[in-house]
């Protein structure tokens, strides 16, 4: 699978030419660490292109909900919640799936390891039962 047009796919933005550089070198570092452990394919491809993209929103977004914080204060004196915040969060939780599904964190590493036998699996209750360990 080929990088996908970033350029394209960030063209409408104010700053998309900065995003599409920023994901295209994100692109290169996640699928030469894939590549280098046998695990890139298509699928990965289309799993990879979605982790960029969040990426690159969520780089964007993050400076700015850390500087104004998660609540906001209405002209009227009132408090709100910060949208950019939560939103940083959502981005935050959705780019964790994405990298233990594409076997980038350490934790799904050893999860993947521990599956097939080759690492040291946590003991559960169930290994003593079932023999595992």
């Amino acid at each position: 699978m080929r990088r996908p047009r970033y350029g394209d796919i960030f063209a409408g933005h104010d700053e998309g030419q900065e995003l599409a550089a920023q994901a295209k070198v994100l692109w290169e570092e996640y699928k030469a660490d894939l590549e280098a452990r046998g695990l890139f394919n298509k699928a990965r491809g289309r799993t990879l292109d979605r982790l960029v993209r969040a990426m690159v929103e969520y780089l964007q977004l993050y400076p700015l909900a850390i500087a104004e914080g998660p609540v906001r204060t209405s002209r009227d004196g009132g408090q709100y919640v910060n949208m950019r915040w939560s939103m940083v969060q959502k981005l935050s939780d959705q780019i964790m799936k994405l990298e233990k599904s594409l076997t980038l964190t350490p934790e799904s590493v050893g999860e993947k390891k521990g599956a097939s036998g080759n690492g040291n699996a946590p003991e559960t209750a169930a290994d003593e039962f079932l023999g595992a360990h």
